[in-house]
């Protein structure tokens, strides 16, 4: 029986989001814990974390291609399914190889769930419903978010087995609900030229980099700010409490830089959260203690994040300028995502490692600072 209620499956659209996006921040309060079990060195655990980005990246295409030749509701039911089926894989997990290979598929069922429930969502909402809609699957992610470090929390304190088997098995009910969605057209298929010459606007490729600047930050942070609340005594709990600090602000932040970009243009909004987030983060390197680490992380990572609502809109000007359509501009984002996530946390895991976290955060810095000064350059 197909759901036929608007709210309802703009709803579960958004449930879904929040089913697929709870294992990318789960396992931030779970690193150190894992390094103690494991034995790995801090240039593997940059590679845990890099392991959902890699997924990410590698799934961009296929998930394309999903939309247009099964149509977004097959997708999303898909991506949704496999990520239930990899979290269900971490849990059982006892090796850093296993591990490794579960990030991995988790992040590729992410971009796939996510490329389908938006594409779905603002098919089901037509246009006009269609902002009202996007902006629901976003704080379903957005939730999920929040939610992912309290879940990693929980799996340190009752082991990973139960408790991400109980997530995986919540999972699975999502997927069947999504796969019960009304049918929606096929996304369009172009080709991967057409993509190609979108990267000819400049702000195209401007929005592209904004978009990629949160999740370089979000695997820096993961990493090395992390193991900067462990040096400073922080219990998992103390560090799912800024993780889930940065989705919590990120929620109130996120929408009116977005209105904010609509109505006086992108330059300024984004000047504006990339001067905070620099400034948070200088201040993390040289913060030491606890209480304002843990301030000054959900600080930084919700205003970084922040960027890519005003980013994307970016990409968006950009493409549809030459003849695109909203999935281009998802799918161009998503290429460039999961790159930029990788690198931001291999490399705050071989920073870290070999000299610390405060050059690593200092690292984060310099992109953030670099990224306004290529802002402040747009006409």
């Amino acid at each position: 029986m197909r759901i036929t209620n608007l709210r309802l499956a703009i709803l579960i659209c958004a449930l879904g989001a929040l089913s697929e996006s709870l294992f990318y921040t789960a396992l931030a309060p779970m690193l150190t814990t894992l390094d103690d079990q494991l034995g790995f060195q801090k240039e593997q655990a940059g590679l845990l974390v890099a392991g959902y980005a890699i997924g990410y990246w590698f799934g961009a295409y296929p998930a394309y291609r999903l939309t247009t030749r099964f149509g977004p509701r097959a997708t999303a039911a898909a991506g949704v399914g496999s990520v239930a089926i990899a979290t269900l894989g971490f849990a059982a997990a006892d090796t850093f190889s296993i591990l490794m290979a579960a990030r991995i598929l988790v992040g590729a069922g992410s971009v796939i769930a996510y490329t389908g429930l938006l594409a779905a969502a603002r098919s089901i909402a037509g246009s006009e419903h269609r902002g009202m809609a996007i902006g629901t699957v976003y704080s379903g992610s957005a939730a999920g978010s929040a939610v992912g470090p309290l879940i990693g929390t929980l799996a340190v304190e009752f082991g990973r087995g139960p408790v991400f088997t109980a997530v995986a098995t919540g999972q699975a009910v999502v997927a069947a609900f999504v796969s019960r969605l009304p049918t929606v057209p096929n996304t369009d298929n172009v080709s991967m030229r057409v993509m190609w010459h979108y990267l000819s606007s400049q702000r195209v490729r401007t929005g592209l980099w904004i978009t990629s600047v949160p999740a370089f930050a979000l695997g820096v942070l993961t990493l090395s700010g992390t193991y900067r609340l462990t040096e400073l005594g922080a219990s998992s709990a103390i560090i799912a409490i800024a993780f889930s600090g940065i989705a919590v602000i990120n929620v109130f932040v996120a929408p009116r830089l977005g209105k904010a970009s609509d109505r006086v243009g992108r330059r300024k909004p984004l000047m504006l959260a990339l001067s905070v987030a620099t400034i948070a983060l200088l201040l993390i390197a040289a913060a030491s203690f606890e209480t304002s680490t843990v301030m000054l992380i959900a600080i930084a990572g919700a205003f970084m994040l922040a960027v890519a609502g005003p980013g994307l809109a970016l990409v968006g000007d950009g493409v549809r300028d030459l003849g695109g359509d909203p999935a281009h501009c998802t799918f161009l984002m998503n290429m460039f995502w999961g790159p930029a996530a990788a690198l931001g946390a291999i490399s705050a895991g071989l920073v870290h490692g070999s000299i610390g976290a405060e050059i690593s955060l200092l690292m984060l810095a310099v992109v953030a600072a670099s990224s306004l000064v290529l802002v402040r350059r747009l006409a």
